[in-house]
């Protein structure tokens, strides 16, 4: 199954507060995140982002209403209806498989990111930039042991203040 790594981050790397606001992120960031979610048709959270993510204001979930949506914590959680939740990266991706998908959208937090770093289960990047600088905050990927080489397969302008950057992941065998 292709994993893409999708996520909205400051200059400097940070997806959050260390509050986990993320209020410094543009909607516009959002509306991209919906869109390619609902074009592939499934995508995983983290438990911390599935919890900053149901506290926002509006309808935003119902923008992901036709995606299948997989919530990874090592603990047990009552989920909103419409989530299932998985105890690991291989239970998320072993359940999608099992339904048919072939790609799926990672989409936070820093920590699920690391666990499906170290076990070189990501195959694409994407980041959209902000022009924000924290001086503190949640990182893309929370330190562990991990690293993984990607190959730039685009960069593009969004709206006037996001720049997207695509990346491949180089896996272990691939030169």
């Amino acid at each position: 199954m292709k994993v893409i790594l999708s996520m909205a981050v400051s200059a400097n790397g940070i997806i959050a507060t260390k509050e986990g606001n993320e209020d410094f992120l543009s909607h516009g960031n959002w509306i991209r995140f919906v869109k390619l979610v609902n074009k592939v048709g499934c995508f995983i959270w983290g438990r911390k982002t599935y919890e900053a993510v149901i506290k926002w204001e509006g309808d935003y979930l119902n923008d992901l209403n036709d995606a299948k949506k997989i919530i990874i914590s090592h603990h047990d959680l009552k989920l909103k209806e419409g989530f299932i939740l998985a105890h690991s990266p291989k239970e998320a991706l072993h359940r999608l498989e099992s339904e048919g998908f072939k790609e799926v959208i990672l989409s936070g937090g820093a920590s699920n990111n690391s666990e499906f770093a170290k076990r070189g289960l990501i195959d694409e990047v994407i980041i959209n930039i902000e022009p924000y600088i924290l001086g503190s905050g949640i990182p893309l990927f929370s330190p562990q042991e991990f690293e993984f080489r990607m190959k730039l397969l685009s960069t593009k302008q969004l709206k006037k203040d996001i720049t997207r950057l695509h990346f491949k992941v180089i896996k272990k065998n691939e030169k």
